[in-house]
C-alpha cells in the first residue's frame, strides 16, 4: 500500500485542467450574467416607476415653460459650440 501511495505523489500531475477551469469560468460568468440581468430589471422597473410619478409633474412645467423652449435651446446650442469646439482640435505651441 505504501509504495503505491508514493508512486501516485511521485507522479507529474498536470498544473490545470482546461476542461475543469472552463467548467469554473462557465459557472461563474453564468451567475454574473443573472445578476446583471436581475440588476438591470430593477433598474428598469425603478425608473419607469419614477417616470411614471414625475410625468404629471414635468407635464405641467413643461406647459409653463414651453414658450421660452425655443431660446434655451439656442442658448444651450450656443453654449455647447463654445465650449465643446475647442476639445475637437489639438492645442497648438
Amino acid at each position: 500500500m505504501n509504495e503505491l501511495l508514493k508512486t501516485q505523489w511521485a507522479t507529474d500531475v498536470p498544473a490545470t485542467d482546461p476542461r475543469f477551469v472552463i467548467a469554473v469560468m462557465t459557472r461563474i460568468e453564468q451567475r454574473r450574467f443573472a445578476r446583471e440581468v436581475a440588476m438591470t430589471a430593477a433598474l428598469t422597473a425603478l425608473a419607469a416607476a419614477l417616470l411614471w410619478w414625475l410625468v404629471p409633474v414635468a407635464t405641467t412645467t413643461w406647459n409653463d415653460i414651453a414658450p421660452y423652449a425655443g431660446n434655451a435651446a439656442i442658448l444651450l446650442s450656443l453654449m455647447g459650440v463654445t465650449i465643446a469646439l475647442p476639445q475637437f482640435f489639438p492645442a497648438r505651441n
